[in-house]
């Protein structure tokens, strides 16, 4: 599962709760928030730029804005590995707000955005 840190200086991540909270809402995210990286490593290192970080922050306002996820309390999802599965819109956007976060925090100190897959 990934979680995502700023560098230089890796704040904890434990007590910012920079993660994914399941991996069917990574899978779910992934998409949703990419940028133009032409591969997510799940396992590895992906870094985000300033300027990735901007775009990144822009897909995530774009979809809270929607209101897509207030709408309802669940919403459905195909996941590729364990078919059709029930996600809590609240718990998406609570991830997609913390995300939202450390995105900001890049884009105002000028560090990377690393999604760390383990």
């Amino acid at each position: 599962m990934i979680d995502w840190r700023i560098s230089p200086g890796f704040e904890s991540v434990k007590e910012r709760e920079w993660f994914f909270p399941t991996f069917e809402i990574q899978e779910f995210l992934l998409p949703q928030i990419n940028v133009g990286k032409p591969f997510i490593d799940e396992y590895g290192d992906t870094r985000f730029t300033t300027e990735d970080c901007a775009r990144i922050k822009g897909n995530i306002e774009y979809l809270i804005d929607s209101t897509i996820l207030d709408r309802k309390p669940d919403i459905q999802f195909d996941s590729f590995y364990k078919g059709l599965v029930t996600l809590s819109c609240a718990e998406v956007k609570n991830c997609l707000l913390k995300l939202h976060e450390a995105a900001d925090q890049v884009s105002k100190s000028g560090g990377t955005l690393v999604f760390h897959g383990d």
